[in-house]
């Protein structure tokens, strides 16, 4: 017999019954057993939790069952698009972080087919970026190659850590200003990198003043043939880069002008190669080749735990001392970048930070299990992928394959790219990073976040981005604790019918009240308070929460202190006082008449 009792309004159930049984012996014994299955609630609780987080993390599930046939033709020319835009700014961005150019296209495909499955900005594609290149640079230079992907592996999963305890208001503070600057010093950094390369000289120093120091000694050693063929594609670039600009009336124009424009990078380097290859097999390329690149997909293994430094091996710890502040800077600069350009082509839905920042970190977590290096999001792209319009990040499929299809059929052949148009391919990309515009606006503004911009700027250029993060973000955080400590109280009197002669004095702070206003805020109200009592004139606070009521009452002597609801309601002598101080709101008001003409209660008055 059994017996079902089911509370609709819960998912908690109890079942009861009784069985039967009859024994090996023939003999008849009946069992009564009340089963009370109080872990059943629970295990369809957790189930039902875990489907729901897998949904909503595993962010293909969400949009997949709703993909069609005409996303389907759009993405794959987004991806493609962007497959051509990403892979010889994969090979240009693993020189300029100093490895081979096949770490960066490692880089590449990994990010993008990770990217599909949880990602939520279908424009975004993550690879290889200038700023993640020269910041990966300044931490691993004379490193060999085993750090720069311990660092992608540690990087990952720091962005992981901080999207599962959704840290994603930490970059908050991380001024737009502070942004800006070490953005645009970023850019000069990478112009003054490559001179090298786009005027043919070697030149050993890192850093951009000594780099200039050395060029201007070596002046006589530069190369016409690199010089004439950088300068050239440079030319090449910024040209092909107004080709939208063009006017037209020609859909079909406008659509191969946008396609040119966008391709640049891609035609660019394959001319040069032409040209490069063929002279190399008549008589030899008179300008500096990229060399040989490796052939084929990378192993699929761990993160290295071990490096040689010349002839000594070093472990696993000193690999990771190495990398030194590194193992912070790259993760937030990483997920700084990503929310940015997530936030930026994301008008149509809100931006879930924390998934962006775990996507982030599985794409690098598993990027360093197939040798790659560190990467975030890169505006470009987006920008590539939004005019071709994606639909879906599956792009991320089409643009993957480019990469794969390169390293498999095309890798021998990345050995006649010249040096000077990965040059010229990485000085054009600096050039757009710089923010000329913010500098005038500050100026207009605010000259506070002027000098930031420009104090990061320069610290940046002088003692390297990674440097002007931290003094940035130190001297960001001055400002924002002397605004806190020091907060702006603004007065104004109101000439109205009220007992109180000669009117009423407003005080409004626009800024939130924080602890370290304490020794100002709770002070000065104390003094108030006291002066005020004694010459009869009475102290208001206007639309205070219960909370606030609490403290203020325990940090200070509050007497003759009144409560209001709005300056419309001082001269309503105190039918609009408030003296609740439970939990109901203070703004459910109560009526309390004046007494014979005495003064208005206090707080104290009204317990």
């Amino acid at each position: 017999m059994n017996s079902q009792d089911f509370d609709g309004n819960s998912d908690t159930y109890r079942m009861d019954y009784r069985r039967t049984k009859k024994d090996a012996a023939g003999n008849h014994n009946n069992l009564k057993m009340n089963d009370k299955h109080e872990d059943a609630p629970n295990r369809n609780t957790a189930v039902s939790r875990i489907k729901k987080l897998i949904y909503k993390r595993v962010h293909i599930l969400q949009w997949l069952p709703f993909y069609t046939k005409n996303d389907i033709l759009a993405d794959f020319i987004a991806g493609i698009t962007v497959g051509l835009t990403m892979m010889p700014q994969s090979i240009a961005y693993a020189g300029l972080a100093g490895i081979s150019p096949e770490y960066g296209l490692y880089t590449a495909f990994i990010g993008s087919f990770t990217y599909v499955f949880f990602g939520t900005i279908k424009e975004v594609s993550i690879g290889p970026t200038s700023l993640m290149s020269l910041l990966t640079f300044s931490f691993v230079v004379g490193r060999p190659v085993e750090c720069v992907i311990l660092l992608t592996f540690i990087a990952g999963c720091v962005e992981l850590l901080m999207g599962v305890l959704k840290l994603g208001f930490l970059v908050d503070f991380i001024s737009p200003c502070l942004t800006s600057g070490f953005t645009s010093a970023s850019a000069v950094i990478i112009i003054v990198a490559q001179l090298k390369h786009l005027l043919g000289i070697k030149i050993d120093s890192h850093d951009t003043f000594s780099v200039l120091v050395e060029l201007s000694r070596n002046i006589s050693e530069i190369k016409w043939q690199d010089t004439l063929l950088g300068v050239s594609c440079i030319v090449f670039l910024f040209c092909f880069k107004k080709l939208t600009k063009i006017p037209t009336r020609s859909q079909s124009i406008k659509k191969l002008l946008w396609f040119l424009s966008i391709s640049k990078n891609a035609i660019i380097v394959l001319i040069t190669s032409l040209v490069g290859a063929y002279l190399y097999y008549n008589g030899g390329a008179p300008f500096k080749l990229t060399g040989p690149v490796p052939k084929g997909l990378p192993g699929f293994s761990l993160p290295p735990l071990s490096a040689k430094f010349g002839n000594e091996t070093v472990g696993y710890m000193e690999m990771v001392k190495s990398l030194g502040s590194g193992l912070i800077v790259i993760p937030v600069v990483a997920v700084l970048a990503n929310v940015a350009i997530a936030k930026a082509y994301s008008a149509d839905v809100v931006v879930d930070a924390s998934q962006e920042m775990m996507t982030l970190g599985l794409c690098n977590i598993f990027g360093s299990f197939v040798k790659a290096m560190p990467s975030c999001g890169a505006f470009t792209r987006s920008a590539v992928a939004s005019s071709s319009d994606v639909r879906t990040p599956l792009q991320g499929i089409y643009s993957g394959t480019v990469i794969i299809l390169a390293l498999s059929f095309l890798a021998p052949y990345f050995y006649f790219i010249p040096k000077a148009t990965l040059a010229a391919v990485l000085m054009t990309a600096g050039s757009s990073l710089i923010d000329y515009e913010i500098f005038p606006v500050l100026w207009k503004c605010n000259k506070i976040d002027f000098f930031l911009t420009l104090f990061t700027f320069v610290i940046g250029v002088v003692k390297g981005v990674e440097t002007s993060i931290v003094i940035g973000s130190i001297a960001n955080a001055i400002v924002l604790l002397k605004m806190w400590t020091r907060p702006k109280n603004h007065f104004r009197n109101t000439h109205t019918a009220c007992p109180a002669p000669g009117g009423i004095v407003v005080s409004q702070k626009n800024e939130a009240y924080y602890f370290p206003d304490k020794p100002s805020i709770c002070y000065t109200l104390e003094t108030l308070l006291t002066t005020y009592n004694e010459r009869e004139i009475h102290l208001s606070l206007i639309n205070v929460s219960a909370g606030v009521l609490r403290i203020l009452k325990t940090v200070t002597s509050t007497n003759y202190l009144q409560l209001c609801r709005s300056t419309d309601t001082l001269n309503e002598a105190t039918e609009e006082l408030f003296f609740s101080e439970q939990a109901v709101p203070l703004m459910d008001k109560r009526k309390l008449s004046l007494i014979n003409g005495e003064r208005r209660p206090s707080l104290y008055d009204l317990e």
